[in-house]
């Protein structure tokens, strides 16, 4: 297999794992009496780390010590492919219903993201 689509595979397999981190952690919190958007704020944070961590040293396999200067890039790219995304769901919504929207919504995030975190947070830097 291709060096990339093998990327981009592994990249799915932390996305999926991603979402249960989210959605598990999400439900303790709530059991544990925390309230409604804290627990969501708390769970996607972890989410995004456990996808930092694993897409720096399993997808990318970028060992070293730049993980500060990699984190924020992470978070920008995080954000600024959010945003797309959300425009992509909401303009998608002029066409077809809601759970196809977030659907293409999710596509497009997905795939961005990978190229973002692909040619600017986890690239070779001399």
């Amino acid at each position: 297999m291709n060096k990339d689509l093998t990327r981009f595979v592994k990249y799915g397999a932390v996305g999926v794992l991603n979402t249960a981190v989210t959605y598990v952690s999400f439900v303790v919190l709530r059991a544990l009496g925390l309230g409604l958007d804290l627990s969501n704020l708390a769970s996607y944070a972890l989410g995004m780390c456990n996808s930092f961590v694993l897409n720096k040293l399993w997808v990318f396999r970028r060992r070293g010590t730049r993980w500060t200067a990699e984190g924020l890039y992470f978070l920008a790219g995080a954000c600024v492919c959010w945003g797309i995304q959300w425009l992509v769901f909401r303009a998608a919504l002029l066409w077809v219903s809601e759970y196809w929207a977030q659907l293409i919504g999710m596509v497009a995030y997905t795939v961005l993201n990978y190229l973002y975190n692909r040619l600017v947070t986890f690239r070779p830097r001399s």
